[in-house]
């Protein structure tokens, strides 16, 4: 199970196509005000030294050392141990309809934005319950697992669009077996009697305008209320009909038309969702802009019997903040080394080159000059060293003539 223990912090994540918007921005102007010196052609020749692509690519290094700051913060955690829980609660299965039809606007803002806003509060309302998603229109497929994990059901209800079938119609019967079969361990076929009593405790709200004309529908519905199942309906637009805005690959907005046409119209089919609820032994409940209607299937879901639920929660998580917050400094120490232009890169790497130079010049007249003093002491003292023994052999040699001359003078008065 994966996590962000500070959710909120994601939305920070939003400033960053700000900057990118900001950056292309001045990109253009930058452009614009560079083409009006002259022909561009031109100017780059005498930009030479200038790289785009290194400014392009330095920008790109800081926009992803950003976000993964952003995801650091938000401190990314693991599940590192499971534990098994039971609660006591009603496993319910939305069945969404996502037709074109979904679009009319006689529910504000539309249709499927009704619902959405109408899934998204009986979700806050729940507690204890099980909830999954089905979607359709000409087929159906689930959108959502059931599970008790609100938060991700909110997300996922938030998705859900129009868009998301391509097959276009109104297919109830599928969807409501889809859902039956979803919430079921394995075959209904094979369950004994004792586990269709825990059936009793599941739910099926299917939310559509009801544009099927087909029995199959009731047919399904009264097969699954064998299980045990309860099948809730709520009809969703008017019974007087509304025009379907679309809009043309030039953005203008058109109603859709048929083949001869003619504008078609959408109602609301209140006798089949009718149908369906009784014979699924629901209720069906009419949604208007100042009332959904799912406070009323709320209300009902209260008085059933609860079931025990098991499921998996995750008790401990551990903290993985340290690997984006380091690829994030990585990124940001390469941005540091890269060089929009390549005299930057001539320049530093020239300064370095006569930095070194004027060390070693330096270190030598050190060692040269240090020498010559040496060098110069020396001589100076083995000269006073010579001029010293001179004098001293002239003294010397003084002292002995005197010392001969007085005893010359002995022997003659003798």
């Amino acid at each position: 199970m994966f996590r962000f223990e500070y959710n909120f912090v994601l939305y920070a994540l939003l400033i960053i196509p700000i900057l990118i918007g900001f950056y292309i921005f001045l990109q253009y102007r930058k452009r614009k005000n560079l083409a009006s010196f002259g022909e561009l052609r031109l100017i780059k020749l005498l930009m030479s030294d200038f790289s785009p692509k290194m400014q392009h690519l330095k920008f790109t290094l800081l926009m992803l050392a950003l976000t993964l700051l952003i995801f650091a913060i938000a401190n990314p955690q693991t599940g590192s141990s499971l534990e098994k829980g039971k609660r006591k609660g009603v496993d319910i299965m939305l069945c969404v309809d996502v037709s074109n039809s979904m679009l009319a606007e006689d529910m504000k803002p539309n249709r499927m934005e009704a619902a959405k806003m109408g899934i998204s509060r009986f979700i806050d309302q729940l507690k204890g319950d099980r909830i999954g998603v089905v979607v359709f229109a000409g087929n159906a497929f689930v959108q959502l697992p059931i599970t008790s994990d609100y938060a991700a059901a909110k997300m996922f209800v938030n998705h859900i669009n129009t868009g998301l079938i391509n097959e276009q119609g109104t297919d109830i019967a599928a969807a409501l077996d889809l859902a039956a079969v979803s919430m079921l361990p394995d075959d209904p076929a094979n369950l004994d009697k004792n586990r269709l009593s825990s059936l009793t405790s599941k739910v099926i709200l299917l939310i559509s305008d009801g544009e099927d004309h087909f029995q199959e529908a009731i047919d399904v519905t009264q097969k699954i209320r064998e299980l045990g199942i309860t099948v809730h309906t709520i009809g969703i637009g008017s019974p007087r009909g509304e025009p379907i805005p679309i809009k043309t690959r030039k953005g203008i907005q058109e109603f859709k038309k048929d083949k001869e046409g003619n504008t078609v119209i959408t109602r609301l089919n209140e006798a089949i969702l009718r149908d369906i609820a009784a014979a699924g032994n629901g209720v069906y409940v009419h949604a208007s802009n100042t009332n959904l209607g799912f406070e009323k299937i709320k209300e009902k879901i209260d008085t059933m019997h609860k079931a025990d639920l098991e499921e998996v929660t995750f008790a401990k998580y551990d903290s993985q903040f340290q690997i984006p917050l380091f690829l994030a400094l990585i990124l940001l120490f390469i941005e540091m080394l890269l060089f929009t232009t390549h005299s930057k890169l001539k320049n530093w790497l020239l300064e370095k080159h006569q930095s070194f130079k004027m060390k070693s010049i330096l270190l030598i007249l050190f060692f040269l000059t240090s020498s010559y003093f040496v060098q110069a002491q020396t001589k100076e003292e083995l000269s006073a060293i010579r001029k010293g023994n001179r004098e001293f052999f002239k003294a010397e040699e003084a002292r002995k003539n005197a010392m001969e001359l007085q005893q010359d003078k002995r022997e003659i008065n003798q």
